[in-house]
């Protein structure tokens, strides 16, 4: 199947002398690329292919300070061989890029560097940098093309996957956005490598909710692969897992139009509260690593199909990753205010999911405080 830029259509019914029934269809088509190495050896061919299907007259590299330390000469590389243009924007790595202040100031660079509605925008880096240069490309002149090159665990198996754009607003994750898919995505997870193992295990804790969710025999994969991190082909297998995963998930509703009851929403409902209240010093995956924490508590409180075994199996994965299994005390009563803003954005009830054991996940509608608190009780509870 090769990539082609969207195709689009409006079909008109004229009803009577005063209404018009409008259907507007759009089909976005693009590959996801995954190969261990792939940035220095292939990466270059794929962008010109892109590009020229695209009539890109030229690529922006948008990376991050973090990403750029490692790769950045790399991607240049890679883009220097298409013979197209470069250049490069540079973002702050960190959460307070992905703001309405990190939006704005990558929107004046595009237009400051002469952005054109058909240059290709590349992404390089991480979570943050993958939604902030989703949002813009969804915002600049209503639409320009846009690849990522994610280069941690967490952008690569999560943030790059699915077409979605963010930024933080106040308190609350994500709360301006947009649905904007790319041209092609390239998953190169020997880049992670370079990452410190706080950041892997970080990762690695979206790939054990996908697991919860839809694959047992990945849960049992992350079991044996926890000490020492996985690395080449085992990293790699983990990610081709994770991805399909997530795509299958996706699948009967990418835009979320139809039903927030999503199970891919599992550890957010908490997650993102918590992440918020500690102004984003924990990272993205470990918010939600505890979210996964107390959804597993509240499951095992509240369900009798659920054994201790079934909750046990779940936390002794995340301890074993060295990522949170609770909430501090001291941020349990914010955390519970913060998800009133999920539940503005799930239109009501939280939709909280509930991990029974591997491959079988159900949803509630919400959570109220008593049962909030006893599942984090529980969880100081354990030995």
């Amino acid at each position: 199947m090769s990539t082609s830029p969207p195709a689009s259509r409006l079909a008109v019914d004229v009803e009577g002398d005063d209404t018009f029934t409008v259907s507007a269809h759009r089909v976005d088509t693009y590959r996801i690329h995954l190969a261990e190495g792939s940035t220095e050896d292939g990466l270059s061919s794929q962008l010109a292919a892109l590009a020229a299907q695209l009539g890109a007259p030229e690529i922006v590299i948008v990376i991050d300070t973090g990403a750029a330390e490692h790769h950045l000469g790399a991607v240049t590389a890679a883009v220097v061989g298409t013979g197209l243009p470069c250049r490069t924007v540079s973002v702050p790595a960190g959460e307070s890029s992905k703001s309405p202040r990190g939006l704005k100031n990558l929107i004046t660079a595009l237009r400051t560097h002469g952005v054109t509605r058909r240059t290709l925008l590349l992404g390089v880096g991480g979570g943050v940098v993958c939604d902030l240069v989703t949002a813009a490309a969804s915002l600049y002149m209503r639409g320009v093309p846009y690849a990522l090159v994610p280069t941690t665990v967490l952008a690569q198996v999560d943030a790059a996957i699915g077409g979605k754009g963010g930024v933080d607003f106040g308190a609350a994750k994500n709360l301006l956005g947009a649905f904007h898919h790319p041209a092609g995505v390239y998953l190169d997870p020997s880049l992670t490598a370079t990452l410190p193992d706080r950041q892997i295990r970080a990762g690695l804790a979206e790939v054990i909710k996908v697991a919860l969710i839809a694959n047992p025999s990945l849960f049992a994969t992350l079991e044996k692969s926890a000490d020492p991190l996985p690395t080449g082909q085992a990293m790699t297998s983990i990610v081709r897992h994770a991805v399909e995963a997530k795509l299958l998930l996706l699948s009967p509703d990418p835009y979320e139009q139809k039903d927030l009851r999503r199970p891919l929403n599992l550890g957010h409902c908490i997650g993102h509260p918590y992440e918020a209240a500690t102004g984003y010093r924990i990272l993205h995956g470990e918010a939600v690593a505890a979210g996964i924490a107390v959804a597993a508590a509240h499951t095992f409180l509240t369900d009798e199909s659920t054994t201790l075994e079934d909750r046990d199996r779940i936390l002794n994965l995340l301890a074993a990753y060295h990522l949170p299994t609770t909430i501090p005390d001291k941020l349990r009563d914010t955390v519970w205010e913060g998800m009133d803003t999920v539940r503005r954005i799930r239109n009501g009830p939280l939709h909280l999911v509930l991990p029974h054991r591997p491959g079988h996940c159900t949803i509630t509608d919400d959570i109220d405080r008593p049962s909030y608190d006893k599942a984090l009780n529980d969880l100081a509870a354990r030995p």
